[in-house]
């Protein structure tokens, strides 16, 4: 039974991650209002930009500007964060996108809606998601110790999950109601998030001032962060299965739909619910973040790879739709600790000068990585039916996991030894 006397709830929280570095909770606010803010406005300003336009085309050319930039800007603006306060530009990211999804709710508001506008500051937003992004896995390192941070990107992660959950429901269905004037409220989200990110103060102990450009030799800052994801065998390792992954993931957001229909008769109703149980369990199963620490962080990552396609496996076979709510919530339960897990793995195995370019050389390759397989799932069934699809995700995400786990440096990366215990300091006597 859990203790839930205040005492005991107290001593529970100053023994916590949270607890003993308050800056992890401001940051994973912000990053929750942040990211949160995204999802929403990334979902109303499709339906704003339909209702003002009329053109399906340019909604998804608005969409196209908003991710497909990071490609590029990933890698340039990561290495800003090697040479400025980390803090301050995951503040300015923070506050551009506030600004620019503000901008465009003002222009339509005062009736000046102008597409070519609209599309400038959806590019904007693109070229500058990296600060934003980025920003967050660069400064956790600078306020929590080594030993301590899958628990505290574990944490962090919430602000990752949850946005996935409630953003687009929130964007759908108050751009629905309200018009325009629903992104007034991510706008403002940012803006709440881009001061919560300024209280931020880091440890002065774990930064590593990096050596001088005049004393240490001039490199390509768009090349220099994909030399440790292809130079250390680890975080070339994790790449290789982070690449699999979001390839094999990229179908399922082309199939699932064509499945709820095929399989299921369910429709779209049917296709969102399966997303939403997906995303409920991903939320739940970061409780599993603190007791995975325990173990190989590179080997847990590729054993999650392999049972999430093993479980995703029998969705073939279904035809009812509870049935289908249940698989993809155990589907999101196991694949929640992945990108804390992995993120964990990068940051203890390169160095703290190489942070900003090796996250945002990361990003990149993702943003590349998860639209080419929803386009590669698209081409599948032209040929194949929805849940061959399915199993053709599945299998290819099996073989992936199965791969790293026979690579020497997937085994070779051993978990970081936890801190010792904190004993609560006993309260005073009563006089």
């Amino acid at each position: 039974m859990v203790d839930l006397a205040p005492g005991s709830v107290r001593s529970r929280w100053q023994q916590s991650v949270l607890g003993r570095f308050p800056g992890l909770g401001k940051l994973t606010v912000s990053s929750l209002l942040s990211e949160t803010a995204d999802e929403f406005a990334s979902v109303a300003l499709i339906w704003i930009v339909l209702v003002e336009t009329g053109s399906p085309a340019l909604a998804g050319l608005a969409v196209l500007f908003r991710r497909a930039p990071e490609i590029v800007s990933g890698p340039l603006l990561g290495a800003w964060f090697d040479r400025w306060s980390p803090v301050k530009l995951t503040a300015i990211g923070f506050a551009i996108r506030g600004i620019a999804i503000g901008g465009i709710a003002l222009l339509s508001v005062v009736g000046t809606f102008s597409v070519p506008v609209v599309l400038g500051l959806c590019l904007v937003m693109g070229v500058t998601n990296p600060l934003a992004k980025v920003g967050t896995r660069v400064i956790t390192p600078l306020l929590i110790p080594r030993r301590e941070l899958q628990v505290a990107n574990g944490v962090l992660t919430i602000g990752d999950q949850f946005p996935y959950l409630v953003g687009p429901v929130l964007g759908g269905s108050l751009a629905g109601f309200i018009g325009i004037w629903s992104l007034f409220i991510p706008a403002i989200m940012c803006l709440v998030a881009t001061a919560l990110v300024l209280g931020v103060r880091v440890n002065p102990a774990l930064v590593v001032v990096p050596a001088s450009p005049s004393r240490s030799p001039k490199k390509n800052s768009f090349v220099a962060g994909f030399g440790p994801l292809i130079t250390v065998p680890v975080v070339r390792a994790m790449m290789i299965l982070t690449i699999i992954y979001f390839l094999s993931y990229g179908p399922l957001l082309t199939a699932i739909p064509v499945f709820s229909e095929q399989n299921l008769g369910a429709g779209g109703a049917g296709y969102g619910a399966m997303w939403s149980a997906m995303g409920v369990g991903a939320l739940l199963g970061l409780v599993m973040v603190p007791r995975l620490a325990r173990f190989r962080p590179a080997v847990v990552n590729a054993v999650g790879a392999t049972l999430w396609g093993l479980i995703l496996l029998p969705l073939v076979f279904v035809h009812a739709l509870p049935l289908a709510l249940v698989i993809m919530f155990v589907g999101g339960f196991v694949w929640a600790p992945y990108a804390s897990t992995e993120i964990s793995v990068i940051q203890n195995a390169v160095t703290s000068e190489q942070y900003g370019a090796v996250f945002g050389a990361r990003r990149s390759v993702i943003v590349a990585s998860s639209p080419t397989g929803a386009a590669l799932g698209g081409l599948l069934l032209e040929h194949f039916t929805g849940s061959q699809v399915v199993a053709l995700s599945g299998v290819a995400c099996v073989l992936g996991g199965v791969l790293c786990l026979c690579l020497p440096s997937v085994r070779a990366e051993k978990p970081v030894q936890p801190p010792p215990a904190v004993e609560p300091e006993p309260e005073p006597e009563p006089v």
